[in-house]
């Protein structure tokens, strides 16, 4: 199983996958946790659903003087130089992941992404159900759901669980 990898998690304003308020980012080197980042994302478009702020407590007023995904680049585009791309339901991740860098006009080679919940649904027999909580409570792994860092930390510490399999 990896050993080296980016954990990534996205929080949306709305439903367009370039909405990404706020970013949640852990290296892995070597089986452990060596490095975490987080900042919030001021998203394109800028509204927010009454829903998405109920579910992660983003509001607008956070986010207004918050940079741009494409002026935080800078600052975080050194963690996608990775050998893998980990994240709980990685087909919305990797799918906001592509949506903003091509709205900033940003191009890198994509390395190769894996799923924790797919990968928990054949490794981890008996759950009710493969939520980031649920496989969390699984392996004592504590969460503040919705919030990205956590989450991200939360997909990461679930892949090296699962490399322990």
């Amino acid at each position: 199983m990896l050993k080296d990898f980016t954990a990534i998690d996205f929080e949306t304003a709305n439903r367009y996958p370039t909405s990404a308020c706020s970013i949640g980012i852990v290296v892995v080197r070597g089986g452990k946790i060596a490095e975490e980042f987080s900042h919030l994302i001021k998203p394109e478009p800028f509204y927010f659903y009454r829903k998405f702020i109920e579910i992660h407590g983003i509001t607008p007023k956070m986010v207004e003087e918050a940079p741009s995904f494409y002026d935080l680049w800078s600052v975080m585009g050194r963690y996608f130089d990775t050998r893998a791309l980990v994240a709980h339901n990685a087909g919305f991740d990797m799918s906001v992941l592509k949506a903003c860098l091509e709205r900033a006009d940003i191009y890198i080679p994509m390395p190769p992404s894996y799923c924790t919940c797919r990968l928990s649904r054949k490794l981890v027999k008996g759950l009710p159900n493969y939520k980031l909580n649920t496989l969390c409570d699984h392996f004592g792994i504590a969460l503040n759901h919705h919030e990205a860092l956590s989450d991200a930390r939360g997909a990461a510490k679930i892949m090296i669980e699962l490399g322990r399999l």
